[in-house]
This record gives structure tokens, sequence and C-alpha cells, in this order.
């Protein structure tokens, strides 16, 4: 009898046991299953954006570069420097140098994310360096000349980068060592001719402190090797592990995982890991760079992210009152009293846990409102009819008006200038197709008046009942068009007279001869050569030659009326085009600035000549733009013919050349 009591006993007790197992596994493995899901997409996020985060960096500092090296200041120190020195030549020479010295240390502050700037002559030779390492004296002029990075850039063509490998660089005032990334680029003259190396060294360390900080995102690690595994992050704590170490020796697991592809996920014993590559030498789409050049077989970089694993243990020792409820239940399952207990714990449980669901989903939508409100660009949606249903804060902002004047009250098409409303009328035309989507850039009307130039796209938003409404992402485009016009200018321009150059005169040309076409006015071309400029420049140097040549720009302005047209065609040549002007007054404008110029002699200094007033002149060809012809060059040709005979007949002549 006490057998079977005891055999009741022990049957009694493990029924319930196993029942309340049974019961309870599948929804703690459902638990377990959502945190992990859970986790893989909070780390997979997270690695996104801090993956976009680095490349985003790494193009900003290639744009940085590349816009460094177009400055005129530098192609000209370095041609001027590897040229016949002078005093007055040493004179603009140091300037030069002062001005870039102040130039790099500003660049240097504003930018904050380079540790050196330094510019390298076509021998290798550094003529310039600036760094953020405090010193009392100046940095070492280094010798480039047998470096894998002068040799490589000095490769390269314009626009082109070389990237070194993340190194150990030098220590800063609080004895840490840094990591820092080589960035060099050739510089060229206007003409295409190689005059050196700009040399920007980007202190990594900075770059990736986000990435090394462990404190920053709590239990989660990131990982950063390049093509071999060497271990690319600085600092990190004692626990970090050192720079340029073999991933595969410190976490083999990892990297098995992370050489194996390109990019994925894996499961490591105590790690869910997610990774990605990033290839310096392709992943640039975003930047203004031809090519970029790195060491081969250190890229690409491999950025990856370690996060904890969750485990059934973890999920149940979160919370203590879930781990007491479930010894509870245990205890409770023993005896048929305690299921009705059991029951109505879960199901207090369970509408605790919807509400806590709701709070979430609450604060979740708030927080996706807030984001939608203030997000960097603007968002709209627009009904069949292109009317205001929705749009956030900071697109009402650009316009200056409240959502009260514009939703449900206003065609957005209001919103558009005339200019541009073919093109929004396109995409949203585009959007209500089958298509699905338009883009265009446009420019919007704002309420103070100002327009605000806009890159528009647009999605439809289609139910089966058919389209509901477009969903629209608008990007603000000051920015870039600051960017292009003074790209533009500066290739319009030549930089030591401020003149037009051949292709602004071409442009213009195109302009007047239309014009002249249509009104059947006059139009003149008058063409310049300043007699004996080799003699100068041989005999006084290049910089009394430059002297000459912007003397000569502002005489010539002086000179002209302001629809005249005034461009230096390259050297010593110039070209004049005068619109409305006969050939009695073109030769007339020719003789007065001839002899305005032979009468104005330059101020070059007493160490160039005595007196210090160099005198010089020049020879004029005068020919008009015959009717019928659609471009400059047969009237260039032309002039030039006026000047060759103005030249033969002793210089300092204007001679007049039909055709």
């Amino acid at each position: 009898m006490l057998t079977s009591l005891w055999a009741r006993l022990t049957w009694a007790g493990l029924f319930p046991v196993v029942l309340v197992t049974a019961l309870l596994y599948p929804i703690f493995n459902a638990q377990l299953d959502d945190r992990t899901a859970r986790a893989r997409g909070t780390a997979a996020t997270t690695l996104e954006a801090e993956y976009e985060r680095l490349r985003q960096a790494m193009n900003e500092s290639l744009n940085q570069v590349l816009v460094t090296v177009e400055f005129p200041l530098l192609q000209r120190y370095l041609d001027t420097v590897q040229q016949t020195q002078s005093p007055a030549h040493e004179v603009a020479l140091q300037r030069d140098l002062e001005q870039m010295d102040a130039l790099f240390r500003s660049l240097l502050t504003h930018f904050g994310r380079y540790t050196r700037l330094a510019l390298i002559d076509q021998a290798g030779r550094e003529r310039l360096s600036a760094t953020t390492i405090p010193m009392l004296p100046p940095p070492p002029k280094v010798d480039h000349a047998d470096t894998a990075l002068f040799e490589e850039a000095t490769a390269l063509q314009p626009g082109d980068l070389y990237i070194s490998p993340p190194r150990l660089g030098a220590a800063d005032g609080d004895e840490t060592v840094t990591a820092a990334i080589d960035i060099a680029t050739p510089v060229f003259t206007p003409s295409g001719r190689r005059l050196g190396v700009l040399l920007f060294t980007l202190d990594w360390s900075r770059l990736t402190a986000h990435l090394a900080d462990p404190h920053e995102h709590s239990d989660t690690q990131f990982l950063l090797t390049d093509a071999r595994g060497s271990w690319l992050l600085a600092g990190g704590g004692e626990r970090a592990i050192p720079f340029g170490s073999a991933l595969a020796t410190e976490w083999p697991a990892a990297w098995q995982a992370m050489a194996a592809s390109p990019r994925g996920e894996a499961k490591l014993d105590k790690h869910l890991l997610g990774f990605h590559t990033h290839d310096v030498r392709i992943h640039h789409y975003q930047s203004q760079a031809g090519m970029i050049v790195s060491d081969p077989d250190t890229q690409p970089w491999r950025l990856g992210i370690a996060a904890p694993r969750p485990t059934l243990m973890k999920v149940l020792m979160e919370s203590r009152g879930q781990l007491m409820a479930i010894v509870l239940v245990y205890l409770l399952s023993i005896t048929v009293a305690a299921l009705w207990t059991f029951g109505h714990y879960r199901q207090r449980s369970l509408r605790q846990s919807a509400l806590l669901l709701s709070r979430q989903a609450r604060q979740y939508a708030g927080e996706v409102q807030d984001l939608y409100e203030n997000a960097p660009c603007g968002y709209h949606s627009l009904d069949s009819a292109g009317r205001v249903v929705k749009m956030n804060r900071t697109e009402l902002d650009w316009l200056g008006y409240r959502a009260d004047e514009i939703i449900g009250r206003r065609l957005y098409r209001d919103f558009i200038t005339p200019g541009s409303r073919d093109a929004f009328d396109a995409a949203f035309q585009q959007v209500l197709s089958d298509a699905r989507e338009g883009a265009a850039e446009c420019e919007l009307l704002c309420r103070d008046g100002t327009t605000l130039p806009v890159a528009i796209q647009a999605t439809a938003q289609v139910t089966a009942a058919g389209f509901q409404y477009s969903r629209a992402t608008v990007f603000d485009l000051r920015e870039r068009k600051r960017l292009e016009a003074s790209l533009e200018r500066q290739a319009m321009t030549d930089p030591l007279t401020g003149l037009g150059n051949r292709r602004y005169l071409e442009d213009q040309a195109a302009m007047e001869i239309a014009r002249a076409q249509r009104s059947g006015a006059p139009l003149s071309l008058i063409a310049i050569d300043l007699d004996h400029f080799k003699y100068i420049n041989d005999t006084h140097g290049h910089d009394v030659g430059d002297l000459v040549l912007q003397a000569f720009a502002g005489t010539a302005r002086q000179q002209l009326r302001n629809g005249d047209v005034l461009c230096r065609m390259g050297g010593e040549e110039f070209a004049i085009l005068l619109p409305d002007t006969t050939r009695e007054q073109a030769m007339k404008v020719a003789e007065r600035l001839r002899q305005t110029i032979a009468g104005t002699p330059v101020q070059v200094g007493e160490e160039v000549i005595a007196g210090g007033r160099l005198a010089y002149s020049a020879s004029l060809g005068v020919t008009l733009v015959s009717a019928g012809e659609s471009s400059l060059k047969p009237a260039i040709k032309r002039a030039d013919r006026g000047l060759y005979a103005a030249k033969a007949a002793g210089r300092n002549r204007t001679q007049w050349h039909a055709g």
C-alpha cells in the first residue's frame, strides 16, 4: 500500500510538471525566437547606420580633398616654386606660402578630422606641412620621393585619389597613439601639367571612435578589419583587441564567418554576428572622385557587429516576477485547486502584457510622427487632383505657411514656379500612371517671395480600390546649386586676370551672334597680342609678366563698355567682342586701347627696372563678324590675320582685316 501510494504521489507530481512544461515551453521558445529576431533586427539596423556613417564620412573626406586641390593658390605656388627665382619672385612666393599655411590651418580647424595636411612638389619634396599636434618647432619637411604613397599619387589623373591602409600614427597631447589614413591626390595646372601631390592625413581613431568605444552601444561590440583580417580599431579600453592584430587569432569564429561572404549574418556561441564589406575603391559613388587606388590586399574593409545572443535562461531571468510565476505555477499545478489560480494568473499576465504593448505602440507612433515632422527633408502626400493632404513641418517651414493654410486647401502645383511646372506635371502623371513613381527637380515659391530649388521623389499608395494618394520626399538642393554655380564660374574664368577664358568667349559669342542675326546690328571682334612678351618673361621673370597681364586686363576694362566682352585666349593673347559696333567704331576702340596701353607703364618696382615702371605695347587686329556665320571661329582667324599684319608692320599698331 505504501509502495502504491508513493507511486501515485510520484505520478501525481510528475504529470502536472510534464503538462505545465509542455504548455509553457512553446511560449518561452516563441519569446526566445522573438527576442532573437529583435536582437538580430536591432543589430542589423545599427550595423547599417554605422556602415552608412563610415561611408558618408569617407566620402565627405574624399570630397574635401578634391575641393581643396582645385584651389588656384596651390597650383600657382607649385608652378611658381619650380621656376627660376628673382627677388620679386621670392616675395610673391613667400606671400603665397603664408597664405597656404593659413589656409591649411584653417582647413584643419574647420574640418576637425585631419591631423596633417601637406603639399609635395613633383620631385617628392614636402613644400608645406600643417599639423594639429602641438609642438614648438614646425614639423620636419619629409622627402616623399621613394614612398609608395608618392609613387601611387603621381601616377593618378585629375580627380583620382590614393588612400593608404589605416596605420598607427603619432601620439597626441595625452600620449595616446592614434590611427591614421593618408589620402593623396595629384595637383595639375588648368592646362593639365602635373605639379605635385596634395596629402591629407585623416584621424582614423577619431573617425571610428564611436565603433571602438564599448560604452556607446552597451554589450554590443563592433568589429572592423581589412581584407587580411587585421584589426583596424584603436582604443576601446584595456579589453579591446590591439590595433593590427589578426582577428583570426583573437576571435577565430567571427573571422571565419566574415571571411566567407561579403555580407550576411552568423550565429556564434554567445553572439549574433552581422557584417558588411566596404571597398573604398568602388563604393564611393556619392563622392566626386574619379578613381580611387589603395593597397589591393587590404581591401575591402569588413565591418561587423556582435550582439549578445539571447538564451532561454536569460529570457527567464530578465524578469524576477516572471521567474517566480513559473515556480508558483509548478507548485500550484500539483493540486487540482491550483489550476484555476494558474489560469487567472495567466489572464492577468497577458492583460498586463497587452497594456504594455499598447503603451509601447503609442510611444513608438509618437516617435515616428516626430521623425516625420522634423526630418531633414520634406515629406508630403497629394490626392489624385494634386491637392495637399499631408505635409511635414520641415516643408511647411520652407514654404513659410501653417498646416491649416495648405492641407486640404491648396494644390501643390501652386507652389511650383512657372518655369518648372512642366517637370512637376510630368512627374506627377507618372505617379498616377502604371509606373506608380516619378521624380523631378523643381523650384518652390515660398511665402516671402524667394524660390527654393528642390528634388522631388514620389511614389503612389495603391490599394485594391485603386490610387489613394502619393507619398513624396523633397530634398533641399540649395547647397548643390551653389556648388555647381561656383564650379561653372571657375570653369569660365582665367584665374590670373579674372577675365573670361576661351570657353566663356565662345558662350557669349553664340548669344551675341544670334542677337545680331535677329536685329541686324553689326558685331565686331578685336584680337590683341602683347608685343615682346616673351622678352619680358625671359628678362624680368614670369612674376613680372603676370603683373603686365593683370595691368593690361585692368586698363582694357576701363576702356570698354559694360556690354563688351573681354577675354584671355591664353598666354599674352586676348580678344574683345563688341556688340552693336561698326567697323569705324571698332577701329576707334582698338586705336584708343592701343594708345592707352602704350602710354600706361606697369608699376613693377625699383628692383626690377630703373624707375620701377615697365612700358609695353600691343598689336591689334580688327574684323567684323559676317552675317550668316554661326560661330566665332572665322572671325577669330580674320582678326588674327590682321594682328599678324600689325606685327609684321612693326608692332604697336592696329590693323583691319575684312577677310
